[in-house]
């Protein structure tokens, strides 16, 4: 009979795949322009499903005549809604675990109780995304957020099951500061692409490498990164910021992502001279591929105009892509515990 622990780990392991659907269906509603297609919270329009009848979308309008019922944008804030509360009931069933089970060896009970307070916090922040009408701070720290989520249930699920045993590779063990300078430059490029999307600054440029000529000239640091700005009834395509604003963002964001390759392609060259092992030249290759799919995404975003499924698979292998840093991270930490 599977212990607390074995349990914990499979409900964790659960735990991680939905929350990638959840943050894929978050970049869905967000690039749709779906991020107020429910007016209210938790409800849509008063209902616990989008308004379909006649009456029900006579009633709904009547109570938000300045949004009127629009099915398709309705519908992903629904459904992602949907995602995000079994995601929560998902979190509480390991939290219990977790506590039921403390006496076990080695059961992880304050890393499930920290994601049980993570993703009340997460749910506060769906909500204010909601009524703040797509304030920026509030959509990237959402987004901020679920990828912590993300992150700390990988961690909990490798955790459990005592994955990558140490393998005595005391060469690769000494690469874990540049494993967790690498995690740490990949969250800042992810909070650069949040605070993009949520200013509705991924169109602003339309050619490469860096944007259209004369970039130079429209830089604007001061309006791009004011998180206070000025107040409007909503912030649904950012109309506080100015384009100058919202190339500043962008041309940032594309920086970013030339730091971001360099620092994880020195990784992979290190991590690839250093293996005695053949796990950490599969992590290499791993992560050069996640990579060169990852930049080619950037580019079709550019290239074809941010396209709505390229928009969404550029947020999924950003997540995953962080979490294969973690779960290398992780490895080189127990390989550097056993030296």
């Amino acid at each position: 009979m599977a212990s607390k622990r074995q349990w914990l780990t499979r409900l964790a392991t659960a735990g991680a795949v939905l929350v990638f659907c959840v943050i894929m269906l978050g970049a869905w509603t967000r690039l749709s322009d779906a991020g107020l297609g429910c007016p209210d919270w938790p409800t849509c329009y008063g209902m616990l499903t989008v308004p379909t009848e006649a009456a029900d979308v006579a009633r709904a309008d009547a109570l938000y005549p300045a949004q009127p019922v629009e099915a398709p944008k309705a519908w992903p804030e629904t459904i992602h809604r949907y995602f995000a509360s079994s995601l929560g009931c998902t979190i509480i069933a390991l939290a219990l675990l977790a506590w039921l089970g403390r006496r076990e060896p080695g059961m992880p009970v304050k890393h499930a109780l920290f994601l049980l307070f993570l993703v009340c916090v997460q749910g506060a922040f769906g909500a204010w995304t909601v009524t703040m009408k797509l304030f920026p701070p509030v959509v990237t720290t959402h987004l901020l957020l679920g990828f912590t989520t993300f992150t700390l249930l990988v961690l909990l699920a490798l955790r459990g099951a005592a994955a990558f045993p140490p393998l005595g590779d005391s060469a690769c063990a000494r690469l874990l500061p540049l494993a967790g300078i690498a995690i740490a430059v990949l969250a800042v490029q992810i909070f650069l692409g949040g605070w993009t999307a949520s200013n509705y600054a991924a169109a602003s440029c339309t050619e490469l490498p860096v944007c259209q000529s004369g970039w130079q000239q429209q830089l604007n640091f001061h309006d791009a990164f004011q998180p206070f700005g000025r107040q409007v009834q909503t912030y649904q395509y950012a109309p506080q910021l100015g384009a100058d604003a919202k190339l500043t963002i962008h041309v940032v964001h594309r920086i970013g992502a030339w730091c971001t390759s360099a620092v994880l392609l020195t990784l992979v060259v290190f991590l690839w001279r250093a293996a005695g092992q053949a796990r950490y030249r599969r992590f290499a290759l791993a992560l050069l591929a996640l990579l060169a799919v990852q930049v080619s995404l950037g580019i079709s975003n550019i290239v074809f105009q941010l396209p709505l499924p390229v928009a969404v698979a550029h947020n999924a292998v950003a997540a995953l892509l962080l979490q294969l840093l973690v779960a290398l991270a992780f490895s080189l930490y127990r390989e550097r515990e056993r030296t």
